[in-house]
């Protein structure tokens, strides 16, 4: 389904740019721009790192203008995921007021929503600021904050290094009420500008909240810059410390007292973070397991793979002379490449592939009868290995995957066995970058990724039931990458991954079916492969049900009997299953005690 995307324009000048630019700086200038980006219910912007709220709620006040950018068939989860990946790049340290700023990334995210930039006349507002008499006499004091700019050559050539991080100061009650209300565990450190043991503690400070990630929030006062927070905290003396843990005050104490403030931080932190069994455990075998997904590699030679391909297409009514040079072009693109990873050759371009190469793709499968489609596949897995490639895949509206593995699940036993192999392997390959990984896993590929899983796994034939169980791993991974993240704990609409709303049944099905195809499997390697799989799905969950299920299903006995029967040899190979058999009865010895 469609989200429409909207662009929210604020002037941060509050109308006084429009009136008083000219006689300021020589040159009309309507407004200060700041944009966010609106979707999915939320309103996205760039400040203290990317952060979200409640369209039209931030402190931004009502915007002046309201853009229709136009629709996306992206699903929230890909967006999430593309925020998660953002983050690098936009976050508080690297914020610019001239070349990295909240327009930059509203106009990243349009791009990658709609592909459409937004207007001009906001983001080439910097270029024309620097432009005028003013802004070249600012500029200097705007780089000794920022750092030099791209807009122009710096004036300062010995730029000192930029401070190191940080924890930020707040000086809005509003916004420390809702910082602490919206964080699992916050520390308010109170400082005052006149105050000596301040400035030895603050660097401490700095380093013992900057240390726990997104674990915990910390925040500084001024007291003397923000006395409203001062008077309604009723903070009597500098330094102080207070400990928030779920938006109730924990404890406080005055007083720079290093060994205080480490105990209180390390407290608060198990506070708010209990331990998970797991994390209680040694788990070598499992942590030693490759976090790179299963991937498919192209054969030496995709020219057997298209000469295949066109003895299928249909002589009549088949392929424009356009479209074979076009089907040509895809050929010979990823031969290039191909040579190109062994040779050190240039890589071709994503432009080389072509224009139209994937209506032909989609005209093709339209052309070809379900038993004649895996020549296809095997290109489209090949293609998909490109990262910008993956990212066609993962914003298409037109659901290509999903049908394709929707189709292949339900033909099931009676269908195509090439056709199946090839759509596993192009679901494992998926897998090889973040956007289109979790794409097979959203909301709206999930259920297809899933059935073909669970058709595929018990097959008659050694190597597809290889790739399921290397498809099973990739999703296990997948979900254990998300589930470890560290997110961002400041803004609750980012928090958790972008996979969190998994359904209980859909990951239920998928380990009932690991689990079975663990029990009648006989191949060692598919068998570690599988167990790896339960171990991904298992690993600190927070509700035990994965690890429940799989006892219920009677797992660590199955692989007793593998160990004794010496279906499973190899050292490594036992060790992880014994591994996974702790994970298992640890987690339904801690919910029996959670329960009693």
């Amino acid at each position: 389904m469609s989200e429409r995307v909207i662009l929210f324009v604020y002037d941060l000048s509050q109308g006084m740019a429009r009136t008083m630019s000219m006689g300021i700086v020589g040159r009309q200038i309507d407004a200060i721009y700041h944009t966010s980006v609106v979707i999915f219910g939320r309103e996205f912007f760039y400040g203290q790192g990317i952060m979200s709220a409640i369209p039209g709620t931030t402190m931004h006040g009502q915007p002046i203008e309201q853009i229709d950018m136009g629709e996306t068939e992206i699903p929230q989860e890909v967006f999430m995921e593309f925020m998660d990946n953002m983050r690098e790049t936009y976050t508080a340290d690297t914020y610019h007021l001239l070349d990295n700023n909240c327009n930059n990334f509203s106009n990243d995210a349009c791009q990658f929503l709609v592909g459409k930039s937004i207007p001009s006349n906001i983001t080439s507002l910097p270029a024309d600021f620097l432009n005028t008499p003013f802004g070249q006499a600012m500029r200097p004091m705007i780089e000794n904050m920022f750092g030099p700019s791209r807009q122009a050559p710096s004036l300062l050539p010995h730029q000192p290094p930029a401070p190191s991080a940080t924890v930020p100061f707040l000086t809005d009650l509003a916004q420390l009420r809702s910082t602490i209300q919206n964080n699992t565990a916050t520390v308010v450190y109170f400082t005052s500008a006149t105050c000596p043991p301040c400035r030895v503690i603050a660097p401490i400070f700095d380093e013992m909240i900057l240390s726990k990630g997104d674990k915990i929030k910390g925040v500084k006062v001024d007291i003397g810059m923000a006395q409203a927070i001062g008077r309604e905290f009723e903070v009597r003396s500098t330094p102080t410390f207070m400990f928030f843990l779920r938006g109730n005050k924990s404890s406080q104490f005055s007083g720079a007292d290093q060994a205080e403030l480490r105990s209180s931080i390390e407290l608060l932190l198990y506070s708010a973070h209990p331990a998970h069994p797991h994390a209680r455990m040694s788990l070598n075998n499992y942590k030693d397991l490759s976090r790179t997904p299963i991937l498919m590699p192209p054969p030496e030679s995709a020219d057997p793979v298209f000469a295949k391909l066109k003895t299928f297409l249909p002589t009549e009514q088949g392929l424009s002379e356009t479209e074979v040079k076009q089907l040509d072009k895809i050929q010979s693109w990823l031969k290039k490449r191909q040579v190109a990873k062994t040779d050190s050759s240039k890589e071709p371009t994503f432009a080389e592939l072509g224009p139209t190469w994937k209506p032909l793709l989609g005209k093709i499968a339209g052309l070809l009868p379900y038993e004649n489609q895996f020549p296809l596949l095997d290109i489209i897995r090949m293609l998909i290995l490109h990262e910008k490639v993956a990212m066609v895949y993962a914003k298409d509206g037109n659901l290509t995957l999903v049908n394709m593995f929707t189709t292949v699940a339900e033909k099931g036993s009676d269908g195509s066995k090439p056709v199946a192999l090839m759509a596993l392997r192009v679901a494992c390959n998926a897998f090889g970058t973040h956007l289109l990984g979790t794409y097979v896993l959203s909301t709206a590929a999930r259920e297809a990724t899933k059935q073909l899983l669970v058709a595929t796994l018990l097959s008659p034939t050694d190597q597809q039931r290889q790739t399921a169980a290397s498809l099973a791993f990739d999703i296990g991974n997948k979900i254990a990458e998300t589930r470890s993240k560290v997110m961002d704990t400041a803004t609750p609409s980012l928090s958790g991954g972008p996979l969190e709303d998994l359904e209980e049944d859909w990951i239920t099905e998928c380990l009932s079916a690991i689990a079975t195809a663990i029990e009648k499997e006989n191949s060692e390697k598919i068998i570690h492969r599988l167990v790896a799989s339960v171990a991904n799905f298992i690993f600190m969950e927070p509700n035990y049900s994965g690890a429940v299920l799989m006892n219920i299903l009677g797992l660590p006995e199955i692989l007793d009997i593998k160990i004794q029967n010496k279906v499973v040899e190899t050292t490594n190979v036992i060790e992880l299953c014994q591994e996974v058999q702790e994970m298992i009865r640890t987690c339904v010895a801690e919910q029996a005690r959670s329960n009693s």
